[in-house]
């Protein structure tokens, strides 16, 4: 009797617990609704579907992915995931390796439609470098605060693969030249830095270049990276070698130290990251060409002083700035891609080509403007979503409305620049 009195008296509380247990995961359970469909297309063959290839589902959550499930398209080309969260505090991405290169889509989330399409394209490879070029190169040359005896250099790249097939190279010495994507260091470059578009990718420093594996797919790659070049005294050449023919070639040096670049263009100072550089520039660069900056009235460094650590955060807020250097040819490119330009009438061919530097370098900055701001209003979005953090979002916040200013004195020099041009060959 007793017995049966304290099982009804428990009763109640194994309800609440079994309640609790339970609900959780029936309301999670209901909530996983999402689906993601598509088709994997080869762009080397006019879009053509690819069978048998296994595709991943990626997800993430508060800055952190993972690798949900796999599945292999159908003969047709397609796949599916169902069963996935349509909250907007996930997101999901497709992607694939196809005959050695990495590809993914862009991470969207199922809250606003729990059923959505997202194919991705992928390219046959080759080992052929034809066809690759540099639209934009940037080098940016600064000496630390408070530190002396090194210049760290931070380079930003463009490059563009004219072709339709996916350029997938080896690192590997052949012939005395490895077959894959180089970049050129100065004399005595350390702590190399390997960073945007050399994500899982191997890199092999050897001397004066450096080589990766990084696949380079039809239309324009950004890749970054920094490093650091030490000195011993007031005055320092720093060259620069050209490795891909390249369109268009900015450096810029500090405006506390006196520089100069004998072949390129002076432009005056533009405003990176709340400091002032000197820029220089240069157009359509065949590769092998060898560009040097001097730079005098360096610090000298104490010997105690020699060695110095990389900023990694401070160095990346830099090249994130950097993109806005891509004064020429970048964004025309990506527009028109993989279309060819209009021909000029008879008639106009010498009124465009009186113009023809002026318009590109608005055309360039227009764009990106628009881009910056299209990216405060997506952040704005994502943090009032829950997608990120507060301390993440000011911090983005910030350093994009940097390069928003960044990009407004870069523009005002460029166009200062050409004016005074224009304006010394009229008198």
């Amino acid at each position: 009797m007793h017995r049966q009195r304290r099982f009804f008296l428990l009763s109640p509380l194994l309800v609440c617990v079994l309640a609790f247990l339970l609900f959780p995961y029936a309301s999670v359970h209901a909530a996983a609704t999402g689906r993601i469909f598509g088709s994997l297309l080869d762009g080397t063959q006019k879009n053509a579907p690819v069978a048998g290839q296994r595709v991943t589902l990626q997800s993430a959550q508060n800055d952190a992915r993972r690798d949900l499930r796999s599945v292999k398209t159908d003969a047709q080309g397609r796949f599916t995931f169902s069963g996935l969260a349509t909250s907007k505090t996930f997101s999901y991405a497709v992607s694939t390796t196809y005959q050695g290169a990495h590809y993914a889509t862009n991470f969207i989330d199922l809250g606003t439609s729990a059923v959505q399409q997202l194919n991705l394209t992928v390219y046959e490879a080759t080992t052929s470098s034809a066809g690759i070029t540099a639209a934009q190169a940037i080098v940016v040359l600064d000496v630390p605060e408070g530190q002396t005896g090194v210049i760290i250099a931070s380079e930003y790249f463009f490059i563009k693969n004219a072709g339709t097939r996916t350029y997938v190279g080896s690192p590997g010495a052949s012939q005395g030249r490895p077959n894959a994507l180089r970049f050129s260091l100065p004399p005595g470059a350390r702590h190399l830095s390997p960073g945007k578009g050399f994500e899982g990718a191997q890199v092999l420093q050897e001397g004066r270049d450096f080589a990766t594996d990084a696949a380079l797919p039809p239309g324009m790659t950004r890749f970054a990276f920094s490093f650091e070049i030490p000195y011993a005294t007031v005055d320092n050449d720093v060259p620069y070698t050209v490795v891909y023919p390249t369109q268009n070639l900015s450096v810029l040096a500090p405006a506390d130290v006196r520089a100069s670049a004998g072949s390129l263009s002076s432009l005056g100072l533009i405003l990176l990251n709340q400091r002032s550089y000197q820029l220089f520039q240069a157009k359509d660069l065949p590769a092998g060409t060898e560009i040097h900056t001097q730079l005098a009235g360096l610090p000298v460094a104490n010997p105690a002083a020699n060695s110095s650590a990389l900023n990694t955060a401070g160095l990346w807020l830099t090249m994130g700035l950097l993109i806005l250097l891509a004064l020429l040819f970048v964004m025309r490119f990506v527009a028109r891609f993989p279309h060819r330009p209009a021909l000029a009438l008879p008639g106009q061919q010498k009124h465009a080509q009186r113009g023809k530097d002026v318009t590109a370098k608005q055309d360039v900055f227009e764009v990106p403007q628009q881009e910056l701001l299209r990216e405060l209003f997506d952040l704005d979005r994502a943090f009032e979503a829950g997608k990120i953090g507060k301390a993440e979002y000011r911090q983005q916040r910030a350093k994009t409305k940097a390069q928003l200013r960044a990009l407004m004195g870069a523009g005002a020099a460029g166009r200062q620049y050409e004016e005074n041009n224009t304006s010394a060959k009229s008198t």
